[in-house]
């Protein structure tokens, strides 16, 4: 009885807010022109060589290209088609498999137990595409060491370290959206009540009270509890996913409770986080820290603003929608001629700015397909994704 009455609350609140958004109308910003986009696209897939870039790069080709079949897909469980395979996600996804050592469960060999498993679902719409159940017995063996091989701490969170328990807020985009995908695609409750619980499990050690954002890492040999940007985009977008990857999945009215507590912790995030956005749309690399020890991230704005989209097609709520456009309008005027991002955090040196950023590329196409999105469905006039739950 008290579990019907909190939904049926969220779900009026819901309902007022979908009704108040109807007046909120978006921005008329003209967007990234297709010349624009394959230029991005281009420098991408030049700068990306690391597992968590090609992570992440396959992933805003799906949802760039083939948005049918992402999660973001009307009905992505089981895909309605295949990947072509001329696809630079096949070419990579090959590619992985190919330089995988033998006898070695993750599908890359690396330090952190998340960053291979972002290439998961890449490798497993390979496999469908080419009819070869080599690359689904490979994703499976992923699954297997992320599960049950890697380290994990007292309370259960996966270690994103594989030497020792060490937890960073980019795990939420590397190893959740995974776990819940194989959980949609394989019809596993345990597998996607397990892909929201490590998301809570983070959410407990590393979720800042003062200011609502997230710790970029925390136990192990060494700390870097700073409030870092890039992190907190990671965090917001898995979060995202794996709301979306639950709601399209059959159990998503079975765990409707769940949804509604992680769509809390979303909606949380990120109204702490835009708090913080500049006057000229752009975030600071860390965005709480004073302008003399910091600077504008292009490659944070990006990533935050398409996890914004998303949520809003999902919530219904178009509040943050006008901070979102204003970080598309920076984002956009922060690339040159050639297709890359300026003005960027280093990928591995966190307070230092960077020539280019391989996944800063891959965040301008996840902002621009987010946006393509979610302006579709502003106009179509459906109903929010969390609505029918």
């Amino acid at each position: 009885m008290f579990a019907a009455m909190i939904r049926a609350l969220v779900l009026l609140l819901v309902i007022i807010s979908v009704t108040s958004a109807l007046v909120v109308r978006t921005k008329k910003i003209t967007g990234l022109d297709d010349h624009t986009v394959g230029n991005v696209r281009a420098r991408m897939l030049d700068f990306s060589k690391k597992s968590w870039e090609l992570g992440c790069a396959t992933q805003a080709l799906l949802e760039l290209e083939n948005s049918d079949i992402s999660v973001y897909g009307d009905n992505p469980f089981p895909p309605g088609r295949v990947l072509a395979t001329n696809s630079p996600i096949v070419a990579i996804s090959r590619h992985v498999l190919a330089t995988r050592p033998p006898k070695m469960l993750p599908l890359m060999e690396d330090g952190a137990t998340g960053d291979p498993a972002s290439m998961g679902i890449a490798v497993l719409l390979t496999g469908r595409a080419l009819n070869n159940r080599t690359y689904a017995s490979a994703v499976a063996d992923q699954l297997v060491f992320l599960l049950a091989h890697a380290p994990r701490s007292h309370s259960g969170a996966i270690s994103h370290r594989v030497e020792e328990v060490q937890l960073w807020n980019d795990f939420i985009y590397m190893g959740p959206p995974f776990i819940a995908y194989m959980g949609a695609i394989e019809r596993n409750y345990t597998l996607l009540l397990e892909a929201k619980r490590q998301i809570g499990l983070y959410r407990d050690v590393l979720r800042d009270p003062r200011s609502g954002l997230w710790r970029h890492i925390v136990l192990g040999r060494w700390q870097e509890p700073s409030l870092w940007g890039t992190g907190i985009g990671w965090t917001a977008a898995g979060a995202v996913r794996v709301l979306q990857t639950i709601v399209k999945s059959d159990f998503a009215h079975a765990l409707h409770s769940h949804l509604w507590e992680l769509y809390g912790w979303t909606s949380e995030l990120l109204t702490a986080t835009w708090k913080y956005q500049h006057r000229n749309g752009a975030f600071s690399n860390h965005p709480t820290r004073k302008a003399n020890y910091t600077f504008h991230d292009s490659s944070f704005t990006a990533l935050l603003a398409s996890a914004t989209y998303r949520f809003a097609v999902q919530s219904g709520n178009l509040t943050l929608i006008p901070r979102a456009d204003r970080a598309f309008e920076y984002v956009q005027s922060q690339i040159k001629w050639d297709g890359t991002l300026q003005n960027v955090v280093n990928v591995t040196y966190w307070n230092q700015k960077g020539r280019y950023s391989p996944e800063g590329q891959a965040f301008v196409l996840l902002m621009h397909s987010a946006r393509r999105d979610f302006v579709e469905w502003q106009n179509s006039g459906k109903p929010p994704l969390m609505m029918g739950i």
